[in-house]
């Protein structure tokens, strides 16, 4: 096999999970060799916070750093025998995708979490074809180690960049990977409450735990809350107040704050959490009397 056809390795980040990540790369090598997959796409404006691919040297300190940092939530590691070129051009052609014939979604295929569940359940030629030009994409396992996905036939034709994606995905698809996401940050929301509010998640096991923040999570969204930070801050009701927050017979200052009229969702949570911190202080100085 020649040096131009030898399989290189490459990591593909998530610049919306890694802060600042330019700056990062160029601190950890001299010249990174760095290709930002939303550029020359109708995402161009979000090139700086989109999927950038970055030739590695497997035994440098940026290997290091994905290992120790980014690989369970922020990029994956991929192999490729093909010219950066096409490579490039085929990962550009996947950042988006269509449900059917009037929706286009951005498909975050480069996310560790999102990667098995979008490649996992396809047959071999259907992931060989998705897979174009990669040899081989690696993510961590469940019990921590690591899957591996592969090409099992020679690449084909590399897919090209269109403002109409040539790369469909089924609803039962993006219902699964829905799921893993809510399943994800879900976890995210435990590690938030396990920090700051380990008492509410005393004497649950790891399921009810799980069901206890995606009870939290719905109810959020009953009243408009998804994004998530402010899922997080409505969390933080929950583990003060009970799950059963704001519905509970003496929650009833809290729903008046929700019910009213003329005020944007942020600023009604703020008000519940004033509220929150009124309610806590005064309890303090009773106690103290």
């Amino acid at each position: 096999m020649s040096a131009q056809t030898r399989s290189m390795s490459y990591l593909l980040l998530d610049g919306a999970q890694i802060d600042g990540l330019l700056a990062r790369l160029y601190s950890l090598e001299e010249n990174p060799v760095v290709y930002p997959l939303y550029q020359q796409t109708a995402y161009e404006a979000l090139a700086d916070v989109g999927p950038m691919l970055i030739a590695l040297n497997p035994n440098s300190e940026l290997a290091q750093v994905f290992n120790r940092e980014w690989r369970t939530s922020a990029g994956i590691w991929l192999e490729s025998d093909d010219e950066p070129e096409a490579l490039v051009e085929h990962l550009r052609s996947l950042v988006h995708a269509r449900v059917d014939e009037a929706v286009t979604v951005l498909l975050r295929y480069y996310d560790p979490r999102i990667a098995p569940l979008w490649l996992g359940p396809m047959q071999t030629d259907e992931r060989d074809a998705v897979l174009g030009p990669v040899s081989r994409i690696r993510v961590p396992s469940e019990s921590g180690g690591e899957r591996e996905f592969r090409r099992e036939s020679q690449p084909g034709s590399s897919g090209h960049y269109h403002a109409t994606p040539w790369l469909r995905l089924t609803q039962a698809q993006l219902e699964h990977m829905n799921q893993a996401k809510q399943t994800c940050f879900d976890q995210r929301l435990l590690a938030h409450l396990r920090q700051h509010y380990p008492e509410c998640l005393d004497g649950l096991d790891a399921p009810q735990q799980q069901q206890w923040a995606a009870q939290c999570r719905q109810s959020a969204a009953r009243y408009g809350y998804s994004a998530a930070a402010d899922v997080t801050r409505w969390a933080s009701l929950c583990a003060e107040l009970g799950n059963d927050f704001p519905q509970a017979p003496e929650h009833a200052a809290y729903r008046q704050l929700l019910e009213q009229r003329g005020q944007l969702p942020a600023q009604r949570l703020d008000n519940l959490i004033t509220e929150l911190h009124r309610q806590l202080l005064r309890a303090d100085k009773e106690s103290v009397a």
